[in-house]
Formats: C-alpha cells, sequence, structure tokens
C-alpha cells in the first residue's frame, strides 16, 4: 500500500508545481461562473489533493468543499485556510442531500477507482446535484499514445486508463442528459510539430505523418467531462466553446521558403515572358530579314537576266555589225562599187550645185563626159563597163541619149574633151565644180 508520504512526494514530483496546476486548471473558471450565477448552491471537490482548485475558487470569493484521503493533503489544505474532508467519496456523497449542489468536481480521480465505485460515484452525483448542476471530471487522456501506454503507469494507484468515449458513455447511464467532452491541456505540451504549406511538392504525403504524429502522440494529455444534469441547462454553450480545434500550425518557415520560392518562379517566369517575346521579336525581325533577302534575290536575278539579255544583245548588235562591217568591205572592194564611182561622184556634184534643172544637167553631161573618158583611158576598166552596160542595154540608151552619141563616142575614141562654150552661163559654184572635175580628170590622166 502506498504511504500518504509517498503520495504527495510522487505528486510533488511529477504532478507539477501548483502555479502550473492553476494555471491548467483556470480553464473551467467560466462555467463555475455560469452555474453559480442560476445555481447559489455548495460546490464539492472530491480528491482535492494538494486543494489547487480550491484555492482558485476561493480566489473569486467561492465557497467549495475539498474532500480527500491523504492526511498530509487535509492537514496542508486547512493550514491554509481551505475547507478540506478526510473521508470517501461514496460515502460522503451519500450523505448529502438531493439537489443540494451546484457542482461536483473530480481531478485526476476518477482513474483510482474501480469501474463499479465509480458508476456508483456517478450516481450520487447526479443524485445530489441540482437540476441546473454539472458534474466536473479531469482525467489522463489514453488517446494520448504517450500517455496510454506510458505515463498513465507512472502513478502506482492508478487502476486503468479511462477512454472518453467510455466515461461520457458512464455519465450518460447514471442519469446526466447532456456531456461535453473537452480535451485540455494541450497548449502545455512542448509540441513543435508544423505542417508543411500544402503548395511545396510532396506536403500532402509529409503532412498525413505529421497529422498521425499529432494526433496520437500529441493529443491533449488530459481530457474533462462536463456532465449537465439537465439537456436544458444554459451553461452548455459556454462548455461547447472550450472545445478548440487542434489543428497544426503552417510551418512559417517553409511558408517563408515556399513564397519565396515562388516568388522566383514568378520572376523566372517573367524572365521567360521577356526572352520568348525578344525571341519572337528576332523571329519576326529574321522573317522580314529573309522576306526582304528573297525580295532582293529576286531583284538580283531580274537584273542578272536583264544583264545577260543585254549581253545577248550586245553579242548579237556586236555579230550585226561585223557581218554589216564585213559587207561594207565586200561591197567597197567589189567591181560594181568601183564602177559606180564615177556615178555616185555626180550625184554628189549634182547635190552641191542645187536644184536648178538646167545647171544640174549640164554638170551631169559634163561629168558623165569626163567619166566616160577616164572608162575609156583604162582598158580593163572599159572592158568591164562594156560587160556591165551590155547586160544593162536600156541603161547604155539612156547614157548615150543623155551624153550625145557623137560626145559619148569621141570620149571612147580618146578624143579631147570640147571646151565648153556655156559655162559662162553656170552659176559660180557650178564653174568651181567644173574646174574642179577639170583639174581631178587632168590629175588622173597624166
Amino acid at each position: 500500500m502506498v504511504t500518504d508520504d509517498f503520495y504527495r512526494a510522487f505528486e510533488d514530483r511529477f504532478r507539477g508545481n501548483r502555479d502550473l496546476i492553476k494555471a491548467r486548471q483556470s480553464v473551467y473558471l467560466p462555467i463555475v461562473d455560469a452555474l453559480l450565477q442560476r445555481v447559489p448552491k455548495k460546490i464539492v471537490d472530491i480528491g482535492c489533493g494538494r486543494a489547487e482548485w480550491l484555492e482558485l475558487l476561493a480566489g473569486r470569493g467561492l465557497s467549495a468543499v475539498g474532500l480527500d484521503l491523504n492526511d498530509e493533503f487535509v492537514a496542508r489544505a486547512r493550514q491554509a485556510g481551505l475547507s478540506v474532508i478526510k473521508g470517501e467519496a461514496t460515502d460522503y456523497l451519500g450523505q448529502q442531500p438531493d439537489q443540494s449542489c451546484a457542482l461536483v468536481s473530480a481531478f485526476h480521480v476518477v482513474e483510482h477507482l474501480g469501474f463499479e465505485t465509480l458508476l456508483t460515484f456517478m450516481k450520487q452525483a447526479h443524485r445530489v446535484l441540482d437540476d441546473g448542476g454539472a458534474m466536473l471530471l479531469e482525467t489522463p487522456n489514453p488517446a494520448n499514445l504517450v500517455v496510454g501506454a506510458c505515463n498513465f503507469y507512472l502513478d502506482p494507484t492508478h487502476e486503468r486508463p479511462i477512454p472518453s468515449i467510455l466515461l461520457s458513455f458512464a455519465a450518460e447511464f447514471s442519469g446526466f442528459e447532456r456531456v461535453v467532452v473537452v480535451p485540455v491541456n494541450r497548449d502545455f505540451l512542448q509540441n513543435n510539430l508544423e505542417l508543411l504549406p500544402a503548395e511545396l511538392s510532396g506536403a500532402s504525403v509529409v503532412n498525413k505523418v505529421v497529422s498521425a504524429l499529432d494526433q496520437n502522440f500529441m493529443q491533449a494529455p488530459d481530457y474533462a467531462i462536463i456532465a449537465f444534469k439537465k439537456a436544458d441547462n444554459e451553461s452548455i454553450p459556454i462548455a461547447e466553446s472550450l472545445v478548440a480545434a487542434s489543428a497544426l500550425p503552417i510551418s512559417q518557415k517553409e511558408t517563408e521558403d515556399v513564397n519565396e520560392l515562388f516568388a522566383g518562379l514568378l520572376k523566372a517566369e517573367r524572365e521567360k515572358a521577356a526572352l520568348q517575346g525578344k525571341a519572337e521579336l528576332a523571329e519576326k525581325l529574321t522573317r522580314d530579314a529573309q522576306w526582304k533577302l528573297q525580295e532582293m534575290q529576286g531583284r538580283l536575278e531580274l537584273v542578272q537576266a536583264r544583264l545577260l539579255d543585254a549581253k545577248a544583245r550586245a553579242a548579237a548588235a556586236e555579230e550585226a555589225a561585223a557581218a554589216a562591217n564585213k559587207r561594207v568591205v565586200e561591197m567597197l572592194n567589189s567591181s560594181s562599187w568601183r564602177l559606180s564611182s564615177p556615178l555616185r561622184f555626180v550625184g554628189l556634184a549634182g547635190r552641191r550645185i542645187g536644184t536648178s534643172p538646167g545647171a544640174a544637167n549640164r554638170t551631169v553631161k559634163l561629168g558623165m563626159r569626163h567619166a566616160m573618158a577616164y572608162v575609156q583611158s583604162r582598158p580593163v576598166l572599159k572592158q568591164r563597163v562594156a560587160n556591165v552596160l551590155a547586160r544593162f542595154p536600156r541603161l547604155r540608151a539612156r547614157i548615150v541619149r543623155f551624153t550625145g552619141l557623137q560626145a559619148a563616142q569621141g570620149v571612147v575614141s580618146g578624143s579631147p574633151l570640147p571646151a565648153v562654150e556655156t559655162i559662162e552661163r553656170m552659176t559660180a559654184r557650178g564653174r568651181a565644180i567644173y574646174h574642179d572635175l577639170l583639174s581631178a580628170r587632168n590629175g588622173r590622166t597624166q
């Protein structure tokens, strides 16, 4: 059997200091205030231990009676001026009148009772409570695996851990119409678990593991049931407000890292868009340059085609000029050109004389006579002219008629050219041409 002094020393070592316990129990004070406003009756705290809860109530001006089996706890509480009685819970409650209490509380007591004793205790608490009253029971939470598998058994007086569902059902079975389960003291755990930002790759998998650790190892180490005797108790919403979600916070550092990563991605996207715009502009400029190059190549090909055409025309013109020059040379070297030289000379002289019919005829006749004399003096040429004129009898007849038969025969026979009696009637230009012809003939016959 555990002695009173051992258990007092055990509580001092493992229960935590008094200020810590009062800080944890202060969460229930709003419920007590609400209950006492409507039901100004007695408060009974079963298993008051070191009496931290009684001190909290006294500090708010509320009187309460504590009950405990440990002599040392009872003595210390009485020394502190608190109302504490040594006694067993079911016996004490069994002696109280019906509906004589506003609140029956017990902190970390029910796990020390056997289950049959627990049910008896609950039924007695239900009897002594006012219809507007409630029962407050706090006990270790076995849903926290560390508590359920290890820390619960640290106290050698513990019977067995009681899940919140079982304790809540036992209260309902004992007659309480409304039971609120409140996980407590979670904030006093050093829980450094944080969720990764959902935007981070792999966060969904990692967060499942973190949540599992949180729900099993970082559950509230204790829980309380607040069992209301009647379901219409106006303090129920206050009890429900104590049930806070235990959602893990999102890691601030990881969030900052993700935000920084996103900022970097956005910057990279902007740079990518800018580079893409530049690339598109460069591609457009390249297409324009290629189009202009193709246009220039087309123009160059057109110019080259025109140049080739011009070269071809130049070559054709050169060939035509060479052929014409060849024909000119052949014509100049031909006998007909040499034979027609006197006639061309006469035609040129006629153009120089002018448009006077008489002067022109005289000049032509004179030129023809000199031409006849020139031909007559050259046997070879004379034979060629005779051969030509033989093929053109009409031309020969016209020459004879134009120059006169006697004159032509005299020239042909080589007789001297008779003097021109009518030279004075010629114009000054005609006389000059006459003298030029005469000088030319004399110069060639010498």
